[in-house]
C-alpha cells in the first residue's frame, strides 16, 4: 500500500509533516515531472480517486494524491479507497491526514506497523509558551521572552495554526529583527479579542461600572448571541484569584519585584493595567467572599438560573461591582 498517514489534533504540524514528505517524494527518483491531485473530505469523489490511483497519467510519470480531511470521507468511499490502494503501484504516492482514524481498522494498523502513520498531539498548555519561544526563534528568527510566550498564549488559547497565524502576523507588522515584546502582542495580535478581555478584567478590578458592562457586553455578542455568562463567570474568577495572591503578598510585604515574580503577570501589563491597585480595592477576606460567590454563580449558571441577558449582566455585575 502506498498510503502514508497524517493523524492528531495538531493541525499545524500534521499540514507542515505532509508538505514536507509531499516535497520529498516529488523531488525522489530521475527528477521527471510529477502530478500533484488534491482532494476533500465530504467532497472526495472515491471512485475518482480510485481510478486516478490505477491509471497513468498523460503528463507525467509519476503522480501524488493528497487526500485531506479523510475521516470526513463517507465509509463507502473509504472502503473502495481501501481496496483500490492494497495494490501496489510505485508510480503513485497517496498521502492522507485526518484528526483521527479508527486504530482497529487493519489497513490502520499495516500503516502504522510499517512506519507510515504519523500522530501530532497538540503540546499540553503548560509547554506552549516553550513551544512558542522555540517556534519564534526557528522559524521566524524572532526572540520571544517565556513571560510574553505566556501572554500570547493566555491570549489566543491552545490551538496550534492560530498561534502560528499569530506569529505571523507579528513578523509581518514587526521591524526585521526586532523581539516580540508584550507591547507589540497588545497591538496586534487579535486586538478587538485582547481588547474586550482585558478591559473587561480591568474594568471589574477596579470596580468601574461605566466600563465594566460595555466590556461584558461586547463579551456576550462575542458567543455568538447565545444567552450565557459562563465565560465571562470564568474570566472573571481567574483574574480575581490573581488579585487574591496579589492581596495577600502584598500584605505580607512583599516587594513589587517579589509580587511580580511570584504572580507571573507579565510585567508590560503589571504595570499598564494598574494590579497593584486593583488589588488593593477589596481586602483578602473580601476576596475570598467575591471568589465563593462567583463560583456559586458559576453553579447557577450551569443549572440554567440565568435565562435572560439582563439577568446575566445583573448577576455579574452584583459580583463585580460589590
Amino acid at each position: 500500500m502506498s498510503v502514508t498517514a497524517f493523524t492528531g489534533d495538531d493541525e499545524l504540524r500534521r499540514q507542515e509533516a505532509l508538505e514536507a514528505a509531499a516535497k520529498r517524494w516529488e523531488t525522489e527518483g530521475d527528477g521527471g515531472a510529477v502530478v500533484r491531485e488534491v482532494h476533500h473530505g465530504e467532497e472526495l469523489n472515491a471512485a475518482a480517486v480510485a481510478e486516478s490511483y490505477q491509471t497513468a497519467d498523460l503528463f507525467a510519470p509519476r503522480k501524488l494524491l493528497i487526500l485531506r480531511n479523510f475521516d470526513k470521507v463517507r465509509a463507502e468511499g473509504r472502503e473502495l479507497l481501501q481496496a483500490a490502494f492494497r495494490s501496489d503501484n510505485p508510480q503513485v504516492a497517496v498521502l492522507l491526514e485526518a484528526e483521527k482514524l479508527d486504530a482497529r481498522q487493519s489497513w490502520v494498523q499495516g500503516l502504522k506497523k510499517a512506519g507510515r502513520l504519523f500522530d501530532f498531539k497538540l503540546p499540553y498548555g503548560e509547554k506552549i509558551p516553550d513551544w512558542l519561544a522555540e517556534r519564534a526563534r526557528r522559524v521566524h528568527g524572532r526572540a520571544l521572552s517565556l513571560a510574553d510566550a505566556r501572554l500570547l498564549h493566555e491570549i489566543v488559547g491552545n490551538d496550534t495554526a492560530e498561534l502560528d497565524h499569530e506569529l505571523e502576523k507579528l513578523d509581518t507588522f514587526l521591524p526585521k529583527g526586532a523581539p516580540i515584546t508584550a507591547e507589540a502582542i497588545h497591538d496586534v495580535v487579535s486586538p478587538l479579542r485582547v481588547h474586550t478581555v482585558f478591559e473587561f478584567q480591568k474594568a471589574a478590578g477596579r470596580r468601574d461600572m461605566a466600563a465594566f458592562l460595555p466590556a461584558l457586553r461586547s463579551l456576550l455578542v462575542e458567543q455568538g448571541g447565545r444567552e450565557s455568562g459562563i465565560g465571562p463567570v470564568i474570566l472573571l474568577f481567574n483574574h480575581y484569584l490573581r488579585l487574591a495572591r496579589l492581596r495577600a503578598l502584598i500584605d505580607e510585604g512583599a516587594s513589587r519585584q517579589e509580587i511580580l515574580s511570584a504572580s507571573r503577570i507579565n510585567p508590560f501589563l503589571f504595570d499598564k493595567d494598574g494590579y497593584m491597585e486593583q488589588a488593593r480595592t477589596r481586602s483578602l477576606a473580601r476576596w475570598k467572599k467575591v471568589l465563593a460567590r462567583l463560583a456559586a454563580l458559576e453553579r447557577e449558571m450551569k443549572q440554567g438560573r440565568y435565562a435572560r441577558r439582563f439577568e446575566i449582566e445583573a448577576a455579574l455585575a452584583g459580583v463585580a461591582l460589590g
